[in-house]
């Protein structure tokens, strides 16, 4: 087992690479289709974010997947485009190497600024990640790329900059936005990732799918305004290159012309020569003109005896075989040039049979038989010093009647031969503003292949992912198609700047969207653990109330029974002592009656104050059974006119005619709790008169309602209750003065304001303790009647 982990890690780690150079090799190539031409970047590319995703999630040991993937992908381009040769593959390593060297540097930076693993919850890491990941980094790829594409001489430096921004924003962008996606699939810790799967991709991939949309329609707008123009320069050179071409093959129809009009046997070279002068002056593609006869076999050697004999010792019929001049093999007829012009640089032509090739002889043939001139398929002059492709245009003569295919076998004379080359007949119609503005290629189509004549070797292969526009022309019987694909300089001065402006900027504000909603679901997933954890706590603490609660609800249960208990007792109690007192009072009274002559005054004064004390004692016991009462009989509203219940309390309480009673805004009917009301009352009223400090005195009595409370305002022009001891005057028992001055039980103001708590109201007392006490009755408007319990 442990001489095998190793390999299965090994083994392991091989098919990632594996698996990361095939995706980033696919994903690159589909995101170059959004390239725009000249460039070799585009405004997008993910692969250079799989690969930083892919070395911080799984290891800087998987860099050779990105290496291997950006040279598949270059290599892939650039067969794509031409040839492979060893620059282009020196180049690929270059870029591949930049590719390598910004994931590693990136991961790197991020691991070290950052942290990784990483949730990207907060706007600082966020921030830092995609700025390091995105701009920072990707200035490597594209620097050392589009070095070593202009360093191996593939890019033009015309383009360098355009090239430069394109790759660089691409790389870029394209690391803000994947790296999010493939984030969400496979980063850890998973709870956070895969919360933000549909609310991150949804979006992101929506938003991704309307700017390519917008792009690709923009560049397809812009390409046809362009292609527009291109075809308007195509057809206008294409129609001067057709008239040129046409002009030459007049040319050559004029030597025919010339031979069938003279009246002389035999034209003599000068003569030709002259002929001729006119059209070698005017037309600068003509690389010779000349007089080839047809000389039998058997006419060769006076033939050969005759030109040496006009001042050409050394002429001979010849032909070529490997590439160099011979005499002539013999053969039945021969077709040599015996007039040339002009002789200077076509010396070598001169004495050639131009029917030595079969394939020159089968065009030699065709227009001998149709009477129409003929063009070769390319050729290679035998005075061509360089690579240019050449053509010759046979015009045949005839030396009698050629009406038909055998009259034009028997009376052949010879041809009329044209020597162009393709290239100097182009460039003589190409200015120099075309020239920079089209890449122009002819290709003769008339075998069903096509053979280049000028321009790009392989229409094909260049600049396939680039409109063209094509042209066809006939010359000497010979199908040319003219291929007009626009210049780098074009391209370059036309370079769709709106469209990838619009994809560059929409795909940033993805990118800044991408941001966002990490973000905001980073903030989200914070809020959520937060509430969790408040969550939590507040259940711990719900449930320490719901404790406490019980408890409490325990205590408030034995309280109310001992409450009940208290109130039983307080009732019995009143109730059960009053017969003792009564038994007192009664005997003090025998003892008064029987005795009051023998008692001393002293002993009669005792016996007084114990009828007081008794007294005192059966009033207490009354007001108790009354406090008790409060609290255990329940209570029915009435309809009651307040003005006479307050008349009720005062006839009850005996008040002294030297106070003056005054009742005020009384006179309404109201439903409210009769008894209870009229027992604070009562107890207001004996307190104010009981209380008072003078014999004499003004009460006063008033209702009114406010913001749906009802109050009762009992004012009494008495000595006042100091505020400090308000409070303590409505406790149980309290008096705040001494009892043998002042006869009460102290439970007056504490019964009112039993009274007041069962109607969920309050009692206020308001004095400034020198002169004047006003206490208010305060209860709702909205009380209801109370059940029995």
């Amino acid at each position: 087992m442990p001489n095998n982990a190793p390999r299965h890690n090994i083994a392991y780690t091989f098919y990632k690479i594996v698996f990361l150079a095939t995706c980033y090799a696919l994903i690159g190539r589909l995101s170059l289709l959004l390239a725009i031409p000249p460039g070799y970047a585009t405004a997008i590319f993910p692969s250079a974010g799989l690969a930083l995703a892919s070395l911080l999630l799984w290891g800087t040991r998987l860099w050779p997947g990105v290496f291997l993937g950006s040279f598949i992908l270059n290599i892939w381009i650039g067969l794509e485009l031409s040839q492979l040769t060893d620059l282009k593959f020196l180049a690929t390593l270059g870029a591949a190497s930049g590719a390598t060297l910004q994931a590693i540097i990136a991961a790197k930076l991020i691991r070290h600024y950052v942290g990784f693993p990483t949730t990207l919850s907060k706007d600082k890491d966020i921030l830092l990640f995609l700025i390091i990941g995105g701009p920072v980094s990707c200035l490597t790829s594209a620097s050392i790329g589009i070095a070593s594409l202009y360093f191996f001489g593939i890019l033009e430096y015309s383009n360098v900059t355009y090239s430069w921004m394109t790759w660089w924003v691409g790389d870029a962008i394209g690391v803000m936005i994947s790296v999010p996606l493939i984030f969400v699939i496979f980063a850890r810790p998973k709870d956070i990732w895969r919360d933000r799967l549909y609310v991150i991709t949804i979006p992101l991939v929506a938003m991704i799918s309307v700017v390519i949309s917008l792009f690709v329609w923009v560049s397809q707008w812009e390409e046809e305004r362009n292609q527009f123009e291109l075809k308007e320069i195509a057809s206008n050179n294409a129609e001067k290159l057709r008239s040129s071409f046409s002009s030459y093959v007049d040319a050559v129809a004029s030597i025919e012309r010339f031979y069938v009009s003279s009246t002389q046997s035999t034209i003599k070279r000068e003569e030709f020569k002259t002929f001729v002068e006119y059209h070698l002056q005017n037309k600068s593609g003509i690389n010779g003109l000349s007089w080839n006869p047809v000389v039998f076999d058997e006419q060769r050697t006076s033939f050969e005896n005759s030109v040496k004999q006009k001042g050409f010792p050394t002429f001979k019929i010849k032909e070529r075989s490997n590439g160099e001049l011979i005499s002539a093999s013999k053969r039945a007829t021969y077709i040599p040039v015996h007039y040339i012009e002009p002789m200077l640089g076509n010396e070598q032509a001169f004495g050639f049979d131009v029917a030595s090739s079969q394939q020159r002889k089968s065009t030699l043939d065709l227009s001998r038989d149709t009477g129409d001139a003929f063009a070769t398929p390319r050729i290679s002059l035998v005075q061509e010093q360089g690579k240019q492709a050449g053509i010759l245009l046979f015009y045949p003569v005839y030396s009698g009647v050629h009406s038909t295919l055998e009259q034009r076998r028997e009376n052949i004379k010879g041809f009329a031969v044209g020597v162009f080359r393709v290239g100097d007949i182009t460039d003589a119609v190409l200015s120099a503003q075309v020239k920079s503005k089209v890449t122009v290629g002819i290709y003769d189509i008339t075998d069903g292949k096509s053979t280049q004549l000028y321009g790009p070797e392989n229409m094909t292969l260049h600049m396939p992912n680039t409109f063209k526009v094509t042209e066809k022309i006939t010359i000497g019987n010979r199908q040319w198609q003219i291929i007009y694909w626009p210049s780098s300089e074009y391209l370059a001065s036309h370079s769709s700047w709106q469209a990838w402006g619009a994809l560059a900027l929409g795909l940033l504000l993805i990118s800044f969207s991408g941001a966002f909603l990490l973000s905001m679901t980073g903030r989200s997933h914070s809020l959520n653990a937060e509430v969790k954890e408040r969550t939590a706590e507040i259940e711990a603490n719900r449930l320490e109330i719901i404790k406490a609660n019980n408890a409490l609800e325990e205590r408030n249960q034995q309280l109310e029974h001992s409450n009940q208990e208290l109130d039983q007792y307080a009732f019995v109690a009143s109730h059960d002592l009053k017969s003792p007192l009564n038994a007192v009072e009664q005997l003090a009274s025998w003892i008064e009656e029987d005795c009051h002559d023998v008692l001393p005054s002293e002993s009669r004064t005792h016996l007084q104050l114990l009828k007081q004390r008794v007294q005192r004692m059966k009033n207490l016991l009354a007001d108790i059974l009354v406090y008790s009462r409060v609290s255990r009989d329940s209570y029915q509203l009435e309809s009651v006119k307040l003005d006479r219940l307050i008349e009720s309390a005062v006839s009850f309480n005996y008040i002294p005619e030297s106070f003056e009673i005054k009742i005020i805004h009384c006179d309404i009917t109201l439903n409210l709790p009769k008894v209870l009301i009229e027992l604070a009352i009562r107890n207001l009223l004996s307190n104010a008169v009981k209380h008072h400090d003078k014999s004499h005195g003004e009460i006063s009595i008033e209702y009114q309602q406010d913001k749906g409370l009802q109050v009762i305002s009992v004012t009494d022009d008495g000595p006042g209750i100091p505020p400090n001891l308000q409070d303590k005057a409505m406790e149980m028992f309290s008096t705040l003065q001494s009892r043998d001055e002042t006869e009460g039980s102290g439970l007056g103001l504490s019964m009112v304001k039993k009274v007041m708590v069962r109607l969920n109201g309050q009692i206020k007392i308001k004095s400034d303790g020198k002169s004047s006490t006003t206490v208010e009755l305060v209860w709702p408007l909205d009380i209801k009647s109370e059940e029995s319990s």
